[in-house]
């Protein structure tokens, strides 16, 4: 195909044949698997490995005709993301140039790289008149091996950013690092047709194929799912209402003193009859503006003494801006004690009002200066229902059917 430069291995002084002599800048010698730099007349040893990388499915060295082209395989790359693995050959013809063959998950690929560039943001990029959506996440690519010569400086460890752009079965890959951005088209051959070319072994019957897309079968199933994710969330209520047990009230009011804290308010007693079971505690407050009213619960447990603690918070603001009038939180709060044990508690509470901008000043009342309070009445009852449990089953099951159904509708106008 073209004249080669022969040179010598300053690792393992190996003889080596540089197939594509005045384009490659690397060489990975196949004796001791070193990585040497040939751009210039003196061979300069870049690394040394203890063996040569092995177990590639085609090695350098190797001629095949696809496309009505001769191709020469010159360099074998083993590259990784986060969950898979696969292999990349570069191939010469000195008339054609470059190309690649890409093996991942026992599928080949073309590759050829890209003069004219596609146009696009990191969803959807045009080319040649035709867009291509992105296949999944970008990802951070690193070579793991590597075997033969290339055209630039390449070493195990590189990493690359690179996302894959899909419109059927053709596929675009970006790919930057060093402050370059490549682009290459890949389309799909036959296993067949590289075994055929290269003299290669075929392989067995192919494994699921690596991309994402859910199949046809899947998108056939959603009905099922929705209503499988539906009977899941149905049955999850009626469990969690058969298991909260009886339900118990006692309820109370406090008055929320400014500049101090009024401690220690008994509201009511309780009984958990179930082994556990959760307890709300409801706080509302009376008619107030620009207020609001710390309250920090205790649920003690009379034969033990210890207490389970709660924090909640009841507070209303309103104005006049330039937008007209807002009005901003609730008047009403409520917290969640979780998995309270079997037993008698007494339910106390310590409340301290506060104004804004800041606290109103005490009412003067002959002798006496007392400051204003704000009244909040506070009801505690058993056997609540812990909503944010089910909502967070319901994201859980719905989250795949809804992905897949994502998933068809870019498919469908990708197409």
């Amino acid at each position: 195909m073209t004249a080669v430069r022969t040179v010598a291995c300053p690792n393992c002084g190996g003889t080596l044949e540089v197939r594509a002599a005045g384009l490659s800048v690397n060489l990975a010698c196949s004796y001791c698997g070193s990585l040497l730099d040939i751009a210039r007349p003196e061979v300069a040893l870049i690394e040394a490995h203890d063996k040569a990388a092995r177990g590639f499915r085609l090695s350098p060295g190797r001629r095949g005709t696809l496309f009505d082209v001769e191709w020469e395989a010159v360099g074998a790359l083993r590259r990784r993301d986060s969950g898979y693995t696969w292999e990349e050959y570069l191939l010469f013809n000195p008339y054609a140039g470059y190309r690649w063959l890409v093996l991942s998950d026992r599928e080949w690929q073309f590759g050829t790289m890209l003069l004219d560039l596609p146009e696009g943001d990191d969803d959807t990029v045009t080319w040649r008149g035709e867009r291509y959506t992105r296949d999944g996440e970008a990802s951070t690519s690193e070579t793991t091996a590597v075997l033969g010569e290339f055209y630039w400086r390449v070493r195990a460890g590189d990493t690359v950013e690179a996302a894959l752009y899909e419109r059927g079965d053709t596929v675009l890959s970006r790919e930057g690092g060093g402050g370059e951005v490549n682009w290459t088209q890949l389309v799909p051959l036959e296993d067949g047709t590289v075994a055929e070319a290269f003299g290669l072994v075929p392989l067995k019957a192919k494994r699921a194929v690596r991309s994402p897309v859910p199949s046809p079968g899947i998108f056939d199933d959603l009905p099922t799912m929705f209503g499988l994710a539906c009977a899941a969330l149905i049955a999850l209520l009626l469990a969690m209402v058969l298991i909260s047990g009886p339900v118990e009230r006692a309820s109370g009011s406090v008055d929320a003193p400014f500049a101090a804290t009024r401690e220690g308010v008994k509201i009511g007693t309780l009984t958990v009859r179930r082994p556990w079971q959760f307890v709300t505690v409801t706080a509302r407050g009376s008619d107030f503006d620009n207020r609001w009213v710390d309250l920090d619960y205790s649920l003690v447990d009379r034969a033990t003494g210890q207490s389970i603690d709660g924090y909640g918070i009841v507070e209303h603001y309103s104005g006049y801006d330039s937008d007209g009038s807002w009005t901003e939180g609730s008047r009403k709060g409520s917290t969640l004690l979780g998995k309270v044990r079997r037993g008698t508690y007494d339910l106390y509470v310590d409340a301290a009002a506060h104004g804004w901008p800041s606290d109103p000043p005490p009412n003067t009342s002959g002798w006496s200066s007392l400051p204003e309070t704000v009244s909040v009445s506070i009801e505690a009852e058993t056997g609540a229902l812990p909503w944010g449990n089910w909502w967070t089953a319901a994201v859980l099951l719905f989250a795949f059917p809804c992905v897949a159904v994502w998933r068809r509708y870019r498919e469908e106008n990708a197409g």
